[in-house]
């Protein structure tokens, strides 16, 4: 059964996808949850007189609104979504703290910004890029001078080619299978049993799906997000095991 909020969001992207073709402009969302996210694909198959393309503003990116377009779409068009980046770099790095994911965007909603007006926060030593809705980068350029203790400035980039790519801290760990619970506790650092927790209590989105059971397999190059301990990319290098028969895997955690 369609819960209620969910109902609500189907309706939304049917009076986007109607809107577009009424007037011939393109309509979007703002940026959506991962159930949202699932919810927009599943739509995506059912639109036959829109194109339909999600775009979170950069390759890489995991938070993404939805876009509806008249038929003669092209890839150009991404362009047109409403998302500026706005780059936050440290006003002295010498005196700066360690500013994490959390602490971006605790002060960005701080300034009474709904979650669903940021898209990804891309952090790269002492900078982070925020992807944002469009309408609210000035704002955010304005009013966004501190983060913890630590002094900012802010401006919107003209331009994405120079947005570093996503940084990773490099983990190598051995599991006795690629079941969910598995992966998870080397993510996490924890026994199987933590990670099963968070499992079956809904903690844990591969490639934008809940799953909530631990015997699961995982695959090459899926991404998680474990709420409360961030983000990671799967490898799984081919034929690689330790001498006990362990599968040797990589986890590539998100800075």
């Amino acid at each position: 059964m369609v819960e209620k909020k969910e109902h609500f969001f189907l309706q939304r992207l049917d009076d986007l996808a109607n809107r577009t073709v009424r007037t011939g402009f393109p309509a979007f969302t703002d940026f959506m949850t991962t159930k949202e996210y699932m919810l927009a694909k599943q739509k995506a198959g059912q639109i036959k007189n829109a194109v339909v393309v999600c775009w979170g503003g950069h390759e890489e990116c995991e938070h993404m609104m939805c876009g509806f377009f008249p038929l003669d779409f092209d890839e150009e068009k991404r362009e047109s979504f409403p998302i500026e980046c706005i780059c936050i770099r440290t006003k002295n790095d010498k005196y700066a703290g360690h500013l994490c994911h959390r602490d971006y965007l605790g002060a960005i909603l701080n300034l009474g910004i709904e979650r669903s007006i940021i898209g990804d926060i891309r952090i790269h030593e002492q900078a982070a890029f925020v992807f944002c809705k469009k309408d609210f980068a000035s704002f955010i350029v304005d009013n966004f001078t501190m983060v913890k203790h630590t002094p900012v400035t802010c401006h919107v980039l003209s331009h994405t080619d120079c947005i570093p790519k996503q940084q990773y801290e490099e983990i190598h760990q051995s599991v006795a299978s690629l079941r969910l619970d598995n992966v998870v506790a080397a993510m996490i650092g924890s026994a199987r049993g933590k990670a099963a927790a968070l499992i079956t209590q809904g903690h844990v989105i591969a490639n934008h799906e809940e799953h909530t059971s631990v015997s699961y397999s995982c695959k090459k190059d899926m991404v998680f997000s474990i709420r409360g301990y961030g983000k990671y990319r799967l490898d799984v290098p081919t034929d690689s095991f330790t001498k006990k028969g362990k599968q040797k895997i990589i986890i590539y955690k998100y800075i």
